[in-house]
């Protein structure tokens, strides 16, 4: 069976959609595929190479069309609007924010595509380039961690009475902050826009 790059790629999305990260395993694919390990040798060298053609299907589901700035509305503003749609591309996916940062720019276009339209918008907007470039990548990085921390946290809304009882006896003022987030109606993305426009600020 002659395979394209195309197929093994969507085949790699599917099993991370089923399994996580680590259910994405060159014995799993070629067991899904029916074919022997060349095949697939043959289109990608390596699990990295693989993982970044998924990190590009996972990131091009939303973030494709990239708008240039056009000095409509503020940067900060616009910029913020994209990283909520890379949240998104990474939250669709079960540890998709794991294989969107172990992924390379230069080997995932659209991860490079991200970056050097928000930092190309940023200095068309009046910014001088390094703190263009320090709002850009703190933000991106913010972006990263907060979505795996979101993906494998198992978090203080999971925790049983007798557990959130005891957590709160030791951290008072963590269970205070976290209870007024909840009694508001906040939801993680209403905290991640707060981290963002912190950031952009």
């Amino acid at each position: 069976m002659a395979l394209d790059t195309t197929t093994i790629t969507q085949a790699a999305v599917q099993l991370l959609r089923e399994e996580g990260l680590d259910g994405v395993t060159f014995r799993k694919l070629t067991a899904r595929l029916n074919v022997k390990a060349p095949a697939i040798y043959w289109r990608f060298a390596g699990k990295q190479e693989l993982l970044e053609a998924v990190a590009e299907a996972i990131l091009t589901e939303r973030l494709a069309d990239l708008p240039l700035y056009d000095g409509t509305r503020p940067w900060p503003e616009w910029f913020a609007d994209l990283l909520h749609r890379l949240r998104d591309a990474m939250l669709a996916y079960p540890d998709g924010a794991r294989v969107v940062t172990g992924a390379r720019p230069q080997h995932t276009q659209t991860l490079g595509n991200l970056a050097e339209t928000a930092l190309a918008g940023a200095v068309a907007s009046g910014l001088p380039l390094a703190d263009a470039a320090g709002r850009v990548f703190t933000a991106l990085h913010f972006t990263y961690g907060r979505v795996i921390e979101e993906q494998e946290s198992t978090g203080a809304a999971r925790m049983d009475p007798a557990t959130a009882a005891a957590f709160a006896a030791r951290f008072p003022t963590i269970a205070r902050a976290l209870t007024e987030f909840t009694g508001q109606g906040l939801t993680p993305r209403h905290a991640f826009d707060a981290g963002i426009r912190l950031i952009l600020r």
